[in-house]
């Protein structure tokens, strides 16, 4: 008769309900949350792409006020124009830093994912009244209402402390299911962010790209005066838009990922029982090609310095 495995992963999992033991047990221990630590490790690289877009928001802003007064401005001044441009821009640097909790929300809730099916669990330490404050708060530039009503915000925070409580219980296949069941919070966390990546990131975006043309009219007017330095400066456009419109793919990529991680915790906790199923796999595989996509595209995060 086959002796029991000795694994650790094992003995942790022995008290656990006889259902899921044996669905645990049949395809060998060590293997069998192979499904689990795939998804959090795509939503952990899906989220760490995720925080140039913060950095980016800002700096395509800034590119943008920066470029309308070095072409459009009579007496160009480098320090004020900066220091303009940093004003202008505030309230969109101050979004993306409550914005970055938000994705770190999301973050944590892969780490502590790939930590219970490797059995080690992380010990985090969070001011959580700081990330109510940050969050209730949070608006984009222009907009009327918060991204977060009390409603969404209160289920976020409840996940924020679930994660921290659940560092602290070492119930392996119990606290799996527990974060699976967090569904509607991951997706209010996740529609947060996406929205971020079409309203502030991607419209930013589509705003230096129409910048683009104005100031090619008022290089072209400039000419006859200056030739060189015209072609210069029309060198210089016509490469910051070839990257501008690889930079508004970033947002749709993001976009992509995001949908397949709501459909993926779907599928994960509707087969938690059953990780080797193959539409899981499925699930899991275009995750993964979607995750790559976002990754390839970004490469062109950085703005063509001047």
């Amino acid at each position: 008769m086959q002796r029991p495995s000795n694994h650790p992963l094992c003995t942790v999992l022995r008290p656990a309900a006889a259902s899921l033991l044996a669905g645990l047990l049949l395809g060998g221990c060590a293997t069998d949350l192979a499904p689990v630590r795939s998804f959090a490790e795509q939503t952990q690289k899906m989220s760490q792409h995720f925080e140039p877009m913060l950095t980016g928001s800002v700096h395509s802003c800034m590119e943008r006020a920066m470029r309308k007064r070095l072409i459009l401005a009579e007496r160009f001044d480098a320090q004020a124009s900066e220091q303009a441009a940093r004003d202008d821009c505030a309230a969109i640097a101050q979004a993306s830093v409550s914005v970055a909790g938000l994705n770190d929300v999301l973050l944590r809730y892969a780490q502590t994912m790939a930590a219970l099916a490797d059995d080690k669990l992380p010990v985090y330490k969070e001011e959580l009244g700081g990330l109510r404050d940050a969050l209730g708060g949070l608006a984009l530039p222009g907009a009327d209402a918060p991204l977060l009503d009390a409603g969404k915000l209160d289920k976020v925070m409840k996940l924020s402390a679930h994660l921290s409580r659940l560092a602290t219980q070492r119930r392996q296949q119990s606290a799996l299911r527990e974060l699976l069941d967090e569904q509607e919070a991951i997706d209010i966390v996740s529609n947060t962010l996406k929205e971020y990546a079409q309203r502030s990131y991607r419209s930013g975006v589509q705003d230096e790209l129409r910048d683009l043309e104005l100031l090619r009219g008022a290089v072209d007017k400039a000419a006859p005066r200056e030739p060189l330095a015209a072609n210069y400066v029309r060198t210089r456009l016509h490469l910051e838009g070839r990257q501008l419109q690889e930079r508004e793919k970033i947002a749709a990529a993001y976009v992509g990922a995001v949908d397949t991680l709501q459909a993926s915790v779907a599928a994960l906790r509707a087969n938690l029982d059953h990780l080797q199923e193959a539409e899981l796999e499925r699930q899991l595989a275009q995750f993964a090609r979607d995750v790559a996509t976002l990754q390839r595209q970004a490469a062109f995060y950085a703005p063509a310095r001047w």
